[in-house]
């Protein structure tokens, strides 16, 4: 078990932070979201709440995944979403989600919490399903403000990374992403097999880039026309297949 108020473990402290403040930010902009952004972060809270409840104990699937299941279910949560906004309007949404975020900030705070957990999209980790959510919150803070707070932006980018990572083994494509995060990732051609220091093919994104792509929002060939990644390497090019990372909407 995991105690999130106590010692316990500080990757979960981290993520749960980075999530609640994000989510909060949301709820307590002087400016209304609009009904749509207000109906995913009802989803997502209320299925937080329900997921937080239901320990498994079969074997958790990995973060690279549970973020392909939860793009294979875009379409259902879109109606499950458009199903709770229903007629309401967004002064209405709002004033219902606020007390709904101090319940799983509550949740989240004081509670014993399973190590894993079966959500919506099957058995998971629950590190792996919040650090999920953090990426959920990202992505709708962008689609309203075009801005996210930098805890849950960092923790957002080295989960999607890690993503790469699980997906493209090896060490021939550094992918940065400063900031946040550096990785190396292999070739999806026959590679040079590198073990210390930087390898020779590099592709480094500007930070909004980066999320473009990883979320489906943006082309490769865009970025590259706009300056916003650049690349060396004869493998380089090939981390273009490797985007998106997971679709959200």
């Amino acid at each position: 078990m995991i105690d999130v108020a106590g010692r316990a473990n500080r990757s979960m402290v981290r993520i749960c932070s980075s999530m609640l403040s994000q989510l909060n930010a949301l709820v307590n902009s002087p400016v209304t979201l609009s009904r749509y952004g207000l109906g995913r972060l009802m989803y997502l809270v209320n299925e937080t709440l329900v997921t937080l409840d239901s320990q498994a104990r079969s074997t958790p699937m990995s973060l690279s995944d549970h973020l392909s299941e939860r793009s294979r279910a875009i379409d259902d949560i879109a109606e499950r979403v458009n199903a709770i906004m229903g007629d309401e309007p967004a002064v209405t949404l709002a004033r219902q989600l606020e007390p709904l975020v101090c319940e799983l900030a509550d949740a989240l705070g004081n509670h014993a919490l399973p190590d894993t957990v079966a959500s919506r999209f099957g058995t998971v980790r629950l590190t792996d399903y919040l650090r999920a959510n953090v990426i959920v919150v990202v992505d709708l803070s962008i689609d309203e403000f075009e801005i996210a707070e930098r805890p849950a932006m960092t923790e957002s980018v080295h989960a999607l990374t890690q993503v790469l990572t699980e997906r493209y083994p090896g060490h021939t494509i550094e992918v940065r992403i400063p900031p946040y995060a550096a990785v190396q990732v292999g070739a999806l051609t026959a590679g040079p097999s590198h073990t210390r220091g930087t390898p020779p093919n590099v592709v480094e994104f500007e930070p909004q880039a980066f999320w473009q792509l990883a979320t489906g929002r943006q082309s490769w060939s865009r970025a590259i026309e706009a300056g916003a990644l650049t690349s060396s390497g004869v493998h380089a090019a090939e981390t273009a297949r490797m985007f998106p990372i997971v679709k959200i909407r």
